[in-house]
Order: C-alpha cells, then structure tokens, then sequence
C-alpha cells in the first residue's frame, strides 16, 4: 500500500468515527445522509423512514433522509460513492440499484462490488399479475391463452428497462416458449392503474403492501407466486413453478438492505453494521416490516451478508446473460 492511499484511508477512516459518536464520543451529534434511489412514498422510501427515529438514537446522530431517485437508482448510488471524506452516507435499495442497474444503464459507472451491505431488511415474492376482464382463471389457461392469442401478444407492464419486473417477464416468457410484449412505465403506480384498468393483461408485483387486498378484492387477477411455496398472505395462489416443469427454478424475490460505500474503513463499517442490526430488531421496525408483506431476515454478520451479496450478484449477472440484456 503507498503511503499516499494509507494517508487517505487514514483520513477517511477518522473522519468517519468522528460521525459515530459510539466510537468517537462526539457531542453533539453529526447529521448523516441516509439515501433513498426512489421517490418520496416508495415503499424503500417508508421503510426508511420507519427505521429513522432508532438509526438516530443507536448511532447518536441526526439521520436525513435523502431522496435521489432517477437513472434506475444510480444517482442516489452515485451520491454514496463519491460522498466527500468527512461524510459517513448510508443508502437503502434493493437489487436493483447496485447489481441490476449497471447491467442495464450504460451511465451507471460502478460495480456491484464497489457497495458493501451492512444489513438485510428481509425479502418479498413476486405475483403475476393480470387485469380483471383477462379470460384465463389460473396458470396453465393464462398459458394456453398466450399461446393462442392470435397474433395478437398479451402485453407485460414494467418499471424500466432492466428492472426485476422486466427481467422476471423476460425470463417467464423465455422459459415457457410464450410471445409477449413488455410496455414500459416510469414506475409502479401508473402501471398498476393501467392493469387494473385493462390496459395492459400482465405484470409481475411485489407481495407487499396493498397487493393482496387488490388481489382478494378483484382488482386484478393473482396466477402465480416466484416463492419456494405458497404465501400464508394468499394461500390460494399456486407458485409458478407448480405450473410447468420448465420454470422449476423460477424462485425469485426483491430484498431491501443497508448499504455502505465499499472504500469506508473497516471499524466504522462495523460501528453501522452493529447500529443497523440493532435497529433491525427493533420491535416497530420488524412489525412495520411484516406487515407489508416482508419475510424479516435474521440477523447476519458482515460476513454473511458479505456472501448473501456476492450470490444475488451472480444470480442476476447471470440472469442477464441469458436474457442477453444489453446497457443502454
């Protein structure tokens, strides 16, 4: 190491416990930015927000929510990245940002592996999904249906070019020799209106918040859960890959973790890890946490999560290779 870069590291690393009060004995608190790649009222957004209030008195330091959304996530990542030294930024996402986001995006310069997660919110399912008036009342007859459409194939809602829901109809389509059509939008709300209107037959949705109520209620159509086995949530909805042999690994879920930039010093990583795994725990936290559809993680070492990350980043690297996704 030259001693140029240990200087830095010297630097950075003091900097940084000067922000953690813990480790430092710094009075009063400093502020720390805790990014969100999403819009305010995202639900990455609310689940940050809901673990502000425990961040702030576990770490001794005022914590700002920082909404960055745009560019599949990657300005907020950006943002963490090239955070000035005297700065200790954490930032909230799922896979898309750090791993998906830099397959698809070609301005999205930076690495999975450039992110290290210091903590693991937990995971949610996907449900395809499709628009009430849509003649297939389960699985093998949505199937059959899109096989004989005609000449005319039924169309997937996305988010983005690149994003899980794209990347999952992609690989259901592929995997189940069907035709389908992807229409993109700029996010989930306006999608879900045009499903729900029938102006679109198909998406993939996260299993959380008010996804099983539209489903109970008739909003849309429920065919098949990207889970091992069935949701206590909806206990009458099949997995996907119940229904066809070919989609016996279509297990898939969207996760929601805490993130440091790869480059901060190993003891304040820690210090986070320690105050995020505290938090997590929290009685609020977990309960929030369940009852919009998370499966809450257990806790888990640098380590582990060191691992957890590596695998996610290989799954998905190498779904996008079968996809034959390409950066735009």
């Amino acid at each position: 190491m030259s001693p140029s870069i240990r200087r830095r590291d010297l630097v950075i690393g003091g900097a940084a416990l000067a922000l953690l009060p813990g480790l430092a004995g710094a009075q009063p608190g400093p502020t720390v930015s805790f990014i969100v790649p999403q819009p305010a009222g995202n639900p990455t957004d609310a689940q940050a927000r809901k673990m502000q209030p425990a961040m702030q008195k576990e770490l001794g330091a005022t914590l700002i929510v920082e909404n960055l959304p745009g560019a599949g996530g990657s300005l907020g990542v950006r943002r963490l990245l090239t955070a000035a030294p005297e700065t200790t930024p954490l930032l909230i996402g799922s896979q898309t940002e750090p791993i998906l986001t830099p397959l698809a995006m070609l301005g999205a310069r930076y690495k999975p592996e450039d992110l290290r997660m210091i903590g693991l919110v937990g995971t949610t399912p996907y449900v395809l999904v499709g628009r009430p008036g849509l003649h297939a009342a389960n699985l093998s007859e949505l199937m059959a249906l899109a096989r004989q459409s005609a000449g005319k194939e039924l169309t997937l809602g996305h988010i983005g070019y690149g994003s899980m829901i794209h990347l999952l109809g992609e690989q259901w389509a592929r995997k189940s020799a069907l035709a389908i059509t992807p229409v993109p939008y700029k996010g989930l709300p306006p999608m879900l209106q045009d499903l729900m209107g029938g102006q679109i037959d198909l998406s993939f949705l996260p299993l959380g918040g008010n996804i099983p109520t539209l489903i109970e209620t008739g909003k849309v159509k429920a065919y098949g859960l990207t889970a091992e086995t069935v949701s206590p949530r909806l206990p009458g909805v099949p997995t996907v890959k119940q229904g066809d042999k070919r989609l016996a690994d279509f297990v898939y879920s969207t996760w929601a973790a805490v993130f440091v930039a790869r480059g901060l010093p190993d003891a304040p990583t820690r210090r986070l890890h320690a105050a995020v795994a505290t938090v997590l725990r929290d009685p609020e936290v977990v309960s929030y946490s369940q009852s919009n559809g998370v499966d809450v993680a257990e806790a888990m070492s640098l380590e582990q999560l060191e691992q957890f990350y590596a695998g996610q980043a290989r799954l998905y690297q190498g779904l996008a290779r079968e996809l034959a996704l390409q950066p735009q």
